[in-house]
């Protein structure tokens, strides 16, 4: 006989001792619930608590979101007057442009108008053409900043080519002629800035000055010196 079969026997020999150890079954069973409703209230309290921090975590979450949506509708207005004040700018930029160059204009036409001028005075002065011409140039260049004060424009021959304007710092090189007929004194000047070139191992500032010459060969002679970047300076156009 098993120790259970033992037990139940005995239980049923005495009812005394069964009522006993019912109630200590139930008493065992009660203690065993109590602790397992202990340990589930202490779950739930935990339960509480963290839902607790996800709800204030929530709540900061929904602090910061709005501080980012007001950082954000401030920097998009922020950005809006950078951009209305960029186009400001854009538009003060186009308006120097346009008067700088009228004047530049003004200024070229005042040289272009002197140098014409002047040339026939050039005769009186006991100095050739192309003497008085680089003198009124090298003045020129001074008081446009790109000519320093100490330095000078003289003629030079380089390799048997024969230049009318010359400067090595900053390296210069000029064609002058009192009537142009065609475009070969253009086509003369870039022969001589390639010679200049090829001594310096720079590239020089390019002039062409035109005393005269007519309004198809001054149109030609313009298109070859924007090609090139040579600064035409004509005096008249008949």
């Amino acid at each position: 006989m098993s120790l259970a079969e033992k037990l139940i026997e005995e239980l049923e020999k005495s009812p005394e001792l069964a009522e006993r150890f019912k109630k200590i079954i139930q008493s065992a069973a009660l203690d065993a619930i109590a602790t397992e409703q202990r340990l589930l209230r202490s779950d739930f309290n935990r339960l509480l608590e963290e839902m607790k921090k996800i709800a204030q975590e929530q709540t900061k979450l929904r602090v910061d979101f709005t501080k980012i949506v007001e950082e954000q509708k401030s920097l998009r207005e922020d950005f809006n007057k950078l951009r209305e004040d960029f186009n400001k700018m854009l538009l003060e930029i186009s308006e120097l442009k346009k008067g700088y160059g009228r004047l530049e204009r003004r200024i070229e036409s005042t040289f272009n108008a002197m140098i014409s001028g002047l040339t026939d005075l050039s005769k009186y002065a006991g100095l050739t053409l192309e003497d008085f011409t680089r003198k009124i140039l090298e003045n020129y260049l001074k008081g446009m900043g790109v000519l320093p004060s100490d330095r000078s424009l003289r003629s030079e021959t380089i390799d048997s080519e024969q230049i009318d304007i010359f400067c090595e710092d900053p390296a210069i090189v000029g064609e002058v002629t009192a009537y142009a007929e065609s475009t070969k004194e253009a086509e003369k000047l870039l022969k001589k800035a390639s010679v200049v070139r090829q001594k310096l191992g720079k590239e020089p500032k390019k002039y062409l000055l035109v005393m005269t010459t007519n309004k198809q060969v001054y149109k030609d002679i313009q298109k070859i010196s924007e090609e090139n970047e040579i600064e035409l300076i004509v005096g008249r156009v008949v």
